[in-house]
C-alpha cells in the first residue's frame, strides 16, 4: 500500500527532478518505526472509556460533573489522536529518500509550511556507509545510511531505512557507474 522501499517505481516525480532524470530507488524510514506515533494514539483512542472508573479513585464524583464537560473533554481527546495520527503520517509518508541516476535527493518533511530538501550529485558520492543497531533493527532489517560526499557538500544521512546494507552498496555501485562512464569518456574520445 505504502511500501518504504521501491526500486525502479513508476508514476513517480519529484520537485526539481530533470526530465532525463530516472529514479532507481525511492525509500521511506520503515513502517515499524511508525509505532512511535501510532502507540500514543491508540493509548489516547481508549483514554475516555478509562477516565470514569478512575474518577472515584480521585474522590470526583462523575454525576456532579456537567455534562458538557464530558462532550468537551472526548472532543479535545479524539482532536489529539487525529492531529497525532495526521502528524505522524505526513512525516512519515513525506520525508523520503530517492536515488536517481543522476543525484541523491533527501526530503525531510517537517510541518505542512516547512520542508527541507538537500540534493548531491551521484559524482560526488565519495563513500556510502550502513549501521544497524538494537534488537528492532535486527528484527526488522533496517538502519540509517550514511552518505559522504566531496568537497564543501553537505553530507546526506537515511534514517530507518530498510536494508540499509544493500542501499549503501547500490548508492556506491551507481557512483562508480558514473565514475566508469567519465573515466571512459576521458580516455577515449569520441
Amino acid at each position: 500500500m505504502f511500501p518504504a522501499f521501491v526500486e525502479n517505481p513508476t508514476d513517480c516525480r519529484f520537485e526539481g527532478q530533470d526530465i532525463d532524470e530516472k529514479i532507481l530507488l525511492l525509500l521511506r524510514a520503515h513502517p515499524i518505526t511508525n509505532l512511535t506515533w501510532i502507540i500514543p494514539a491508540i493509548l489516547l483512542f481508549f483514554v475516555p472509556f478509562f477516565v470514569p472508573g478512575l474518577l472515584p479513585l480521585l474522590s470526583i464524583d462523575f454525576s456532579s460533573l456537567p455534562q458538557a464537560f464530558g462532550l468537551v473533554f472526548l472532543i479535545i481527546n479524539y482532536l489529539l489522536v487525529l492531529i497525532i495520527v495526521f502528524e505522524g503520517f505526513l512525516q512519515w509518508y513525506f520525508n523520503v529518500y530517492i536515488v536517481t541516476n543522476k543525484n541523491i535527493v533527501d526530503v525531510d518533511f517537517h510541518s505542512l509550511l516547512f520542508k527541507n530538501i538537500d540534493v548531491a550529485p551521484l559524482r560526488n558520492i565519495e563513500d556510502a556507509s550502513s549501521s544497524m543497531g538494537g534488537i528492532l533493527n535486527a528484527i526488522f532489517h533496517y538502519g540509517h545510511v550514511f552518505i559522504q560526499t566531496a568537497g564543501n557538500a553537505r553530507n546526506i544521512d537515511f534514517h530507518s531505512v530498510p536494508k540499509p546494507h544493500h542501499v549503501a552498496d547500490f548508492i556506491l555501485d551507481e557512483a562508480h557507474k558514473l565514475y566508469g562512464k567519465g573515466r571512459d569518456a576521458y580516455h577515449h574520445p569520441a
